[in-house]
């Protein structure tokens, strides 16, 4: 009885506690916000034309667009084929014991490849979205565009082949290929424990950082839409990314405690 009397209170106690913080959070945002009103009022008070300042990030990057895949591709590809040598290289020394602090320098380097060559797929789709907005009547040029961008996208699947292969290696009891639709299930099927652990740990991270993301977005493209003639499909389509993820999180979580 004394422990059951005790609970509600440590759990009051723990929202006063937290209580403090969360209130100067919401005041600072609030401050924040006043502040970015202020200054978008000065703005519209001194004729700052907002129409201009968007043509001018409009013709930047239309500039930059017709070169991004190839720049962008040479840059971070670049980084990943050298890093990836480097790592085969450290496996090639290797001799299978257990030195942890060489096999952990491998994954390292591996996870970066990974990284780098994640990002160029989606510098690949954004500067493929924005050249058939600028440029898709250019019949020659969409179609240099195109196989420019199916190139990097096949180069993005080779190095993180390469780089899967040489995990398996190092861990014979991985299993999984890239060309396989499957590779996420098998991959992860085929970790011990203590990986599933470390995955889980990264899943929430970055369902935090996500959360946090979405967050800064929507307040971003309210600002925004006190000084840009901005319509609501971007805010609709942030919320629909950002309500799918709660939704699907959270009917997992369900799914998984009644499988347990």
């Amino acid at each position: 009885m004394r422990e059951q009397s005790k609970e509600p209170s440590s759990k009051q106690g723990e929202n006063r506690k937290a209580l403090p913080k969360f209130a100067l959070t919401m005041a600072g945002s609030l401050l924040a916000g006043g502040v970015l009103g202020f200054f978008i009022g000065l703005s519209h008070i001194f004729g700052l034309e907002s129409a201009a300042l968007a043509e001018g990030l409009s013709a930047l990057l239309e500039a930059i667009t017709p070169w991004g895949i190839p720049v962008t591709s040479a840059l971070t590809l670049g980084a990943c084929f050298f890093l990836y040598h480097a790592a085969a290289r450290r496996f090639a020394a290797w001799n299978g014991g257990d030195e942890d602090e060489t096999s952990e320098s491998i994954d390292i380097l591996l996870s970066w490849v990974l990284l780098f060559s994640a990002v160029q797929l989606l510098l690949n789709l954004f500067f493929l979205a924005a050249f058939c907005i600028y440029y898709l009547d250019g019949e020659l040029s969409a179609l240099v565009t195109v196989g420019v961008f199916l190139v990097s996208c096949g180069l993005v699947v080779f190095i993180q082949q390469k780089t899967i292969d040489l995990e398996r290696q190092m861990n014979p009891e991985k299993h999984g290929s890239v060309y396989d639709t499957k590779f996420q299930k098998k991959w992860l099927d085929s970790c011990d424990e203590s990986e599933r652990r470390q995955i889980g740990e990264a899943s929430r991270r970055a369902y935090m950082a996500t959360n946090r993301l979405c967050l800064g977005l929507w307040l971003a493209l309210v600002v925004l839409s006190m000084v840009f003639e901005l319509s609501l499909l971007p805010v609709f389509v942030l919320l629909l990314v950002w309500g799918t993820m709660q939704v699907t999180y959270t009917l997992a979580c369900i799914r998984i405690s009644k499988g347990k």
